[in-house]
This record gives structure tokens, sequence and C-alpha cells, in this order.
């Protein structure tokens, strides 16, 4: 009898032993499923694709009108240099010109902001410094806006990068004072090189 209670006891703890095998087994293979897939290695936005119309390097021959802002204006010659970015995430520009206003020298990056649904642009240059701003299409035409301050003048600025080919791009840079309409203060044609 004892014999007997022993032999049962030993098959119950096999059973028992069997019984939590199978359920950490089947615990293990849960968390496998459960567990998230490898990452995958971020690809740039189709945005990014459509603003590749700018690598390159340009030669720029712009005209700065009489304005309140550009004085008695005058004609501007430089050049424009973009490439892709790290990874493709954004268009990596630098720039130089002799104008009224002086030598222009300087960055320019876009890149594509997925919770704006707009590009941001940052241009950093001698005038007047820091420029942080959004950028969109409108039709075919791509469009740049910020606003900075000039001493106590608050400024919009608005360029329209337009009839845009693979060996031109016609610009017009347009800005705002306080109130007072948009006017028109600089047009220029690019040229690829």
């Amino acid at each position: 009898m004892r014999r007997i209670a022993l032999v049962c006891g030993l098959i119950i703890s096999v059973a028992v032993l069997c019984q939590v095998a199978t359920l950490r087994a089947q615990q293990a293979s849960t968390e496998k499923a459960a567990a998230p897939a490898a990452m995958q290695e971020p690809k740039p936005s189709p945005e990014m694709d459509r603003m590749k119309f700018l690598v390159g390097t340009w030669d720029l021959e712009g005209e700065y009108l009489k304005t309140p802002l550009t004085g008695e204006g005058g004609k501007q010659t430089g050049w424009y240099k973009a490439q892709v970015g790290p990874g493709g995430f954004s268009i990596i520009a630098d720039f130089e010109a002799d104008s009224p206003i002086g030598k222009e020298i300087g960055h320019q990056l876009f890149a594509w902001d997925p919770n704006t649904g707009t590009y941001t642009t940052v241009t950093i240059g001698n005038f007047p410094g820091l420029l942080i701003g959004k950028a969109h299409w409108e039709g075919e035409n791509l469009v740049t806006e910020v606003d900075f301050k000039m001493g106590d003048a608050a400024i919009h600025n608005r360029a329209v990068y337009s009839h845009t080919t693979n060996k031109n791009i016609q610009i017009e840079e347009s800005y705002q004072m306080g109130d007072a309409p948009m006017q028109l203060m600089w047009k220029a044609t690019a040229t690829r090189k």
C-alpha cells in the first residue's frame, strides 16, 4: 500500500512538472509573439523627393527693387549649391551673393515636418541671422514664408519658386511690414551650372 501511495505521488509529481513545463513553454511563445517586430530603417518621405529639384549648383542673377527695405535696389549676382542631406531627410544648401545691400553669405535647410504638413526652413546668414520658417506647395510653385523682426518692425517674407525646369528656376520675394500690403522686393533667375 505504501508502495502504491509512493508510485501515485511520483506520477502526480511528474504530471505537475509536465503541466508547469507546458505552461512555461506557452508563456514564452506568447511573449515572443507579443514582442515588436524589428525596427525598420526610416525612409525619406515623398515630399522630400519633390524638393530634389533644388539639388545642384546654380548661378544666380537677380535684382533688388527700390523699396523702403532695400533702398535704391540694384543688381545681384551669386551662386547657390544644394545637396541631399543625411539619409535623404533634408536638402542642405550654401549660398553667396553680391548685392546692393552687401554681401550675402549663408546656409539653408529644408526638411519635411509630417506633424504640420509643411516643410520647415532654416536659413542662417549674415543678414538678418537665423530665420526659421515654413514652406509648402501651391500647385507647381514652392512657397517659403518666414516672419522676423528688424529693429521694432515685424516683417513677413514670402518667396515663390516658379517656372522650375531642370535648367532654370524663377524666384520672386515679397515682404510685408506690419499691416502694409505685400510688396515685391527681389526677383531672380537661377540657372543650373
